[in-house]
């Protein structure tokens, strides 16, 4: 009897340390992750130290505090867009807000975030990776017309920086650049698409924002016709008559206002139906019920 009481007491007691060791370690585990102050960037990774920065006070810095490590980054992938303005988080790091010069991006405006040490955070927060999603792909090269009227030609996504540089070598100028039209673009099935001004691009990023079809509702059945604002006539033969158009604007930097289509002409719709339209209005019209 004596034995088993003994037993009895010796696991009650074993049973008592086993509780309060269990106790003890629960109390240590949530103390440390309550502090979450106390750790460092690399425990706490990307969308959770960005959650970090937005809910910290934050102050505005000069752009020329970030970490010499952003530069990677800055001439990298985010070579395409300039810095608007740099905010900082004590302890956390920096929410850097981006404006781009790549059209192909679904939003001009979008924000990255850097660890105190200057390392971009890579975010699965999908309203904000929406923000630097892309549309399409161009298909290079590509021009640009600098506020000054000169010509920059990307023949790659990695001279994107070409256009940072010119804007560093002419401090002060806040006029952005102004993307040459037409340009060709390829889209998610491979499809090559030919965007003649503004308008096609317009209507092409808010397809990817609705996510409807890219394709452009209908083509222009060769040849056409455009007038310049010089009254230079070019005529499109062919697809890659389309350079043409461009290479006039290039040499035209001044001339603002975009090249006239000359009517009647005959457009084809995706499912190889067509028509024949006869102005300006009806070729709106017909824009504007795709």
């Amino acid at each position: 009897m004596r034995a088993s009481t003994f037993k009895q007491s010796i696991f009650k007691q074993n049973n008592f340390r086993y509780t309060i060791t269990v106790f003890f370690m629960s109390f240590l585990l949530l103390v440390s992750c309550s502090d979450s102050e106390g750790l460092n960037d690399f425990e706490i990774e990307g969308t959770q130290l960005i959650e970090k920065i937005e809910n910290a006070t934050r102050v505005s810095v000069a752009a020329t505090s970030l970490p010499a490590a952003t530069a990677s980054a800055l001439r990298g992938d985010l070579a395409d867009s300039h810095i608007v303005e740099v905010e900082f988080a004590k302890n956390f790091g920096y929410k850097v807000f981006l404006e781009t010069d790549n059209e192909s991006r679904v939003e001009v405006k979008s924000e990255v975030y850097f660890s105190k040490e200057g390392k971009q955070l890579l975010d699965t927060d999908s309203k904000r990776n929406f923000k630097r999603n892309k549309c399409f792909q161009f298909v290079f090269p590509i021009d640009f017309i600098m506020p000054d009227n000169t010509s920059i030609t990307l023949d790659s996504k990695e001279e994107w920086v070409m256009i940072k540089d010119w804007y560093a070598a002419n401090k002060g100028i806040k006029r952005r650049p102004k993307l040459v039209f037409p340009v060709e673009v390829t889209i998610e099935d491979g499809s090559l698409q030919t965007l003649i001004d503004r308008d096609d691009l317009r209507r092409m990023k808010d397809s990817c924002k609705r996510g409807k079809d890219k394709r452009k509702c209908f083509k222009l059945i060769l040849p056409v016709q455009y007038t310049m604002q010089d009254g230079t006539l070019i005529d499109i033969i062919e697809r890659a008559d389309f350079k043409l158009l461009r290479a006039w604007h290039k040499a035209n930097p001044q001339m603002k206002e975009k090249a006239n289509l000359n009517f009647p002409i005959d457009i084809e719709y995706k499912d190889g139906t067509t028509a024949t339209i006869d102005d300006q209005k009806a070729f709106e019209a017909a824009k504007d019920a795709c």
